[in-house]
């Protein structure tokens, strides 16, 4: 789905801001929003934040879903079968 694509986008960025800081001591985030638009950058941080649940939910509710497990198992039968 879209939104899925947009959160993925949105970590990869925030990941990518995380490697400047830590490796640089550079925040492009707080480089692109001044000090007079600090608000901007907390709105943004909370966008990257609510991808960053929204992922984990993604990928919690994929890896373990009913469908997806019952498709494992239907996978595993005909490879016994064979």
């Amino acid at each position: 789905a879209m939104i899925t694509i947009l959160a993925l986008i949105l970590l990869i960025v925030g990941a990518l801001n995380w490697l400047s800081v830590g490796i640089f001591d550079f925040n492009f985030i707080n480089w692109i929003f001044t000090s007079e638009a600090y608000v901007g950058a907390r709105i943004l941080y909370a966008i990257v934040g609510l991808a960053g649940i929204w992922t984990v939910v993604y990928l919690i509710y994929n890896k373990f879903s009913p469908k997806r497990i019952n498709a494992i198992e239907k996978g595993n039968a005909k490879r016994e079968h064979a």
